[in-house]
This record gives structure tokens, C-alpha cells and sequence, in this order.
């Protein structure tokens, strides 16, 4: 989850600064009303709360705006996940009679503040935060009894200085050693020059896998390949949303339309402001930033700007992104390039809702087709088109030629709350590029295992391992020739055991296997890889000085019980998830 966090994905700090500073504070569930409502979720047979949920989930919807149904479906299932998470942590510290002192919390609140309390103007000198306003706060009796503080002590006590406790207990039994932090540091620290001579993948044919192979190994592995989670296919039909041809006709008519208002006085900017569909320019009145040279924007709408002498406006211009009327605002020449200023309103050409409500219509009649025991196959093929079948997926997963589709994985995913549904197909769906049918067609329990599901699998691995086996044979071939071999790309490095080499991967035992082995000053190998193959020629090693190594150990030293504890801590609760039995009612009440 650490890479998570991205623009598309913002919520996920929001859950944790609410989750830290807001959401505990409704931990007392007895002043909470009882709810008759099915449970958003059930963890080990005990209920969470729909109360306490909604109210996470408007806390964090108050910070997001304009979320995707995509993005909302993922920001509430992280937020169910953080809940699952919260609840078992909370049981293994009770079970555990984790508690806070007084002494801990006075503490926690001195050393470790809560979020955001340092940009609070009560605290700050001079726009700084300044320690000396914090702390006579703290030593102040009434502050205790603001209802923040009353909230947030309750929050130390009941969660965040237990769960630093916990964290330290499961860390307890760590103990790095100086000999583990000495190999370490010299992995690291140990240099290696060298030629790298590895396989043009792409070069080499795939190998092909019978049968009998796939089945040998899955036999011979069983346990290997058991399903970690709920499994489903489905048959589908789906139809782009692409505007129409007269859909198209009545965006450049609506264009050519503003395009007259302008030219009889109407304002630019007032239309570009309430019209246009580029957001980065329309509140800004349309205006595309300063003069800019030729090739700033798409050929098209380049070419119609620089045409334009200045004021002047353009007839609609088509592009990738839709309909543009552009207006020049000069033009210039700095450093002999000509450079022009414009603005410009955009119409993107968009399926409208009238030819979404036609594809819709195509797929209801399949539908009431499968419904009068047709079968779906037949059904799409009437219309001319063509039933798919997925591949697994997982709730909350997707099939990767539609994207995220709102309502899929409810339907594939039944919930016995849910009143049944007798049609052998589900409603039709809809994303941004898609509206789409669904037929189950398979499904597999957690914890099955399942030839299906995992001979695509079996068949890639056995695959790449053929095709390393190959080009380990061609190196091997042309050992004294790599220089001038058509399927060989050589390459100079200067790497440790724990850094990247093209072909071997990273820090993994492959690597340390080839630049263990290597003969200095002569090609070694070839080196197998789980998807290449390589060969190395060490130029120079250099081995760290023994000032160097001490400072790298005692760093190793302080980091490998930092790192490990942290690990140790990500592992135990992973497994606790992994091992608890989790019911997910979120599509009860929110539609993905």
C-alpha cells in the first residue's frame, strides 16, 4: 500500500488522519443507538458499525470532491478494509490488557502532537509553531475539558498509545546481531564494474507447453496454486459509448451556434466560462497562458491559431479532444520565433444521453431474450455481437478490456441479504466507455484449487523458464562472440549486491549468485533469471575500507531493528486479516 497514495487515490491519508485524530473519538459504541440495519461488515462474528462507518466515510467525502464511481467504490473498500483492520487490532489489545498510563498520554501529547496542531494561530510566533505557547496550553487544567481534548484523550487511551505498545511487544523479539549487520553492510558497500551481456527477450520465440506439463505440474504443486479469495467469471456483452454520427452533427451545430454569438457581441469569456469543457481554461475565460511557440498544442488546433490574425475568431476546429472556437490575442516574434496568445472554447464530442439510452436498449433485449430461456451466446449474436468470456476475478476486481464497471462485482458476488433476482443475466451497466451485460458463468470458493484458474499461470512461468533456458544457451553458444551477436545487448554497470542489473533483476539471489561466481576480467555465466538469462564480465572490485564498514554496520544496526520491527508488525497484521473471517456487506448499501 505504500504506493498507493497518488493523485488518484488521495483519500487513502484522509482515512488515516481521520482514522488518527477523528474517527476514535466515536469508539465508545455504547452511546451509539441500535441499528436493526444488516451490518456494513462482520469480523469474526462481530458486527461493525453502520453508524460509526457513515460517519468516517462523510468525514473523508467532506474532504474529496468529484471522486469517479471508481474512485468512491476504492475509497469506501479501503475504508471497510482500514475498519477490519481497526477491530482486530482492538481485540488483540484488549485480549492482551494493553492500557495507557496518565504518564504516557502526557507524553504522547508533548512529543508527538495531534495532526495539524502546529498551524493552529494559538501556537504560532511569527507564523512559526512555538513550543513554549504549546506546552503552557497543555499545563493549563481547563484545557483538559474542551471537548476535543476530552475526545482526543480518549483516543490515546483507547487506541494510538496501545497500538504503539503492540507494535513494540511484536518487535520485542528482534535482536540484530553485529555479524548479520557486517554481511549486510558489505553487500551494500562492495562495488562491482562490469560488462552485463543479456538476451533480447523479444528475440526468442515462445516455447510451447503441452498439456500433460501444465497438468504435472499442478499436480506435483497443488498447494501452490489454492484461490486466496472468492473467484468469478462471467460472460458479458458490451458496447462502446462513442458518440453517433449525429451526436457528432449536433456538437458542431451547437459550436457553429456560439461561434455567432461571439461574432455578434456576445462575451468570450462568459461563454467559455459556462460552455467550455476544458476545465483548466474555461474558469480562466477560456485564456491558454502567455505567447507560446508553434508545436504547443495538438497540429490542428495549432495550425488554426497561428492562422488567425489577432482577435480574430475561428469556425469550430475538430481535434482529438473535440470542437475548439479559438480567438488569437496577438501574436509576437521573440528571438525570430513567432509566437501567438490565444483562448479558445472547448466542446468535447461525447456519446449523448439519447444514444447511451439506444445501446442500453440493445442490451435489455438481450436480457429479456436470455430470460425467455435463449441462450446468451445466441441472444448477442442476434444483435450482431459478440459474447465474452472474463477471466477470474476477485471482488472489487475488474475485467481488464471494460475497466471498472459500477455494480459488477454485486452482481457476480451475490449477497445472501440481498432479495434474490430470477433473471439469468444482470441489469445493464455503465462506465465512462462502456454499457454492458453480465452472465455468471464460474465461480470458486477461497481456498479451492482449481486447474482453470491456475493453468494460465503454470503455462507463463513454464514458458519463461524455457525461453531463460534458450538464451542461456545462445549466450553459452556465442561466449566468444557476444560483442557481434544478433540477439545480445551489452551493457556497463557499476553495481552492489543490492542494486539492479538488467535481466537479473534486483538485490535477489540471482544477482548475488553472478557477482559472487564471476571470474574478474572474463565473461561468467550464463546467470538464469526467472525471464532471462545473462552473462558478466567483472572489470574492477572494490571492496569498502574498514573506517567505511564500521560506519555501514553500525547504520545496519540502528535500521535493521527500525525496518525489522516494522515488518514484523505489517507481517503479524496481515496474517491476523488474512486468518480472520471478514463478511463485506458494503454493496447493501452503496452502489460501486
Amino acid at each position: 500500500m505504500l504506493t498507493w497514495i497518488s493523485e488518484n487515490a488521495k483519500w487513502v491519508i484522509y482515512i488515516f488522519i481521520i482514522g488518527i485524530v477523528a474517527g476514535l473519538l466515536f469508539m465508545d459504541m455504547s452511546a451509539l443507538q441500535t441499528d436493526n440495519r444488516p451490518p456494513v461488515g462482520v469480523v469474526n462474528g462481530e458486527k461493525l458499525s453502520n453508524d460509526l462507518f457513515d460517519v468516517r466515510l462523510r468525514q473523508i467525502q467532506s474532504q474529496q470532491q468529484g471522486l469517479s464511481n471508481e474512485q468512491a467504490a476504492q475509497m469506501r473498500e479501503e475504508l471497510f478494509r482500514s475498519f477490519v483492520q481497526q477491530h482486530l487490532m482492538q481485540k488483540v489489545i484488549a485480549d492482551a490488557k494493553i492500557i495507557a498510563s496518565v504518564y504516557e498520554m502526557s507524553r504522547d501529547l508533548r512529543t508527538d502532537p495531534p495532526q495539524g496542531i502546529d498551524r493552529e494561530p494559538l501556537f504560532q510566533t511569527d507564523g512559526i509553531f512555538d513550543v513554549s505557547k504549546y506546552e503552557a496550553w497543555l499545563s493549563d487544567p481547563s484545557t483538559y475539558d474542551i471537548p476535543f481534548m476530552v475526545e482526543y484523550e480518549k483516543m490515546l487511551k483507547t487506541g494510538k498509545i496501545p497500538e504503539k505498545q503492540l507494535r513494540v511487544f511484536i518487535g520485542a523479539g528482534l535482536q540484530p546481531s553485529s555479524l548479520e549487520a557486517k554481511y549486510r553492510a558489505l553487500k551494500r558497500e562492495t562495488k562491482f564494474e562490469l560488462l552485463s551481456a543479456q538476451g533480447e527477450a523479444n528475440e526468442f520465440d515462445d516455447i510451447a507447453i503441452s498439456q500433460s506439463t501444465i497438468d504435472s505440474v499442478f499436480k506435483a504443486e497443488l498447494d501452490s496454486f489454492f484461490v486466496a479469495d472468492d473467484l468469478a467469471k462471467v460472460n458479458y456483452v458490451a458496447i462502446p459509448v462513442e458518440a453517433s454520427p449525429k451526436d457528432v452533427e449536433d456538437i458542431y451545430e451547437y459550436a457553429k451556434l456560439l461561434t455567432a454569438q461571439i461574432k455578434d457581441g456576445a462575451d468570450f469569456a462568459d461563454i467559455a466560462r459556462n460552455s467550455s469543457d476544458d476545465p483548466g481554461s474555461a474558469t480562466q475565460g477560456g485564456e491558454l497562458g502567455d505567447y507560446g511557440p508553434r508545436g504547443r498544442w495538438v497540429m490542428e488546433f495549432d495550425s488554426a491559431a497561428f492562422a488567425l490574425d489577432s482577435g480574430a475568431l475561428s469556425d469550430p476546429i475538430r481535434t482529438q479532444f473535440g470542437y475548439h472556437i479559438i480567438q488569437s490575442l496577438g501574436k509576437r516574434i521573440e528571438d525570430e520565433v513567432e509566437q501567438v496568445k490565444a483562448r479558445h472554447i472547448l466542446l468535447s464530442v461525447v456519446a449523448t444521453a439519447e444514444t447511451i439510452d439506444s445501446l442500453e436498449a440493445i442490451l435489455t433485449e438481450i436480457k429479456t431474450e436470455v430470460d425467455k430461456k435463449k441462450s446468451f451466446e445466441d441472444a448477442a449474436k442476434a444483435k450482431g455481437l459478440e459474447a465474452k468470456l472474463s477471466t477470474w476475478f476477485k471482488k472489487g476486481g475488474e475485467i481488464p478490456e471494460l475497466g471498472h464497471m459500477p455494480g459488477l462485482s454485486s452482481y457476480a458476488f451475490f449477497n445472501p441479504l440481498r432479495p434474490k433476482d430470477d433473471s439469468k443475466t444482470s441489469d445493464v451497466m455503465q462506465n465512462q466507455k462502456w454499457v454492458a451485460i453480465f452472465e455468471k458463468a464460474a465461480s470458486l470458493p477461497a481456498g479451492s484449487r482449481s486447474m482453470d484458474f491456475a493453468k494460465p499461470r503454470i503455462e507463463q512461468n513454464l514458458k519463461a523458464k524455457a525461453k531463460s533456458g534458450a538464451i542461456a544457451d545462445y549466450l553459452k553458444t556465442n561466449r566468444d562472440r557476444l560483442e557481434e551477436a544478433d540477439k545480445v545487448k551489452i551493457d556497463s554497470a557499476t553495481i552492489s549486491f543490492e542494486n539492479f542489473l538488467p535481466g537479473l533483476g534486483y538485490a535477489n539471489p540471482a544477482l548475488y549468485r553472478a557477482l559472487s561466481s564471476a571470474q574478474e576480467g572474463q565473461w561468467s555465466g550464463p546467470y538464469v533469471s526467472a525471464q532471462n538469462a545473462v552473462m558478466i564480465n567483472v572489470l574492477s572490485k572494490t571492496v569498502p575500507s574498514e573506517e567505511a564498514m564500521n560506519a555501514a554496520i553500525n547504520n545496519e544496526l540502528s535500521m535493521l531493528w527500525q525496518y525489522g520491527s516494522f515488518s514484523a508488525f505489517g507481517d503479524y497484521m496481515r496474517n491476523l486479516e488474512a486468518g480472520a473471517k471478514v463478511v463485506n456487506n458494503l454493496d447493501l448499501y452503496y452502489r460501486e
